[in-house]
């Protein structure tokens, strides 16, 4: 293990840092296994990201969504 400057704040953290615990700055990215993460979803919503801010609510609408969907063509048939 070594130490790093920050690129944000310039505070010497450990190489193996996610982010700065200083200012917060991310170093590198997490492992993880989901396909739609936080940031995923920022990139796929592209200006709505101030309201989608975990996958999950992204789910939930796009199921609300899909439901008004099924039940207005259920309906109109």
């Amino acid at each position: 293990m070594s130490l790093v400057d920050c690129p944000e704040c310039q505070h010497r953290i450990s190489d193996r840092a996610y982010a700065c615990p200083q200012c917060g700055n991310p170093m590198k990215a997490q492992p993880g296994t989901r396909w739609l993460t936080e940031k995923n979803v920022g990139q796929v919503a592209g200006a709505t990201t101030a309201w989608l801010t975990a996958p999950w609510i992204a789910r939930l609408v796009f199921g609300v969504v899909a439901m008004i969907c099924i039940t207005v063509i259920i309906v109109a048939s």
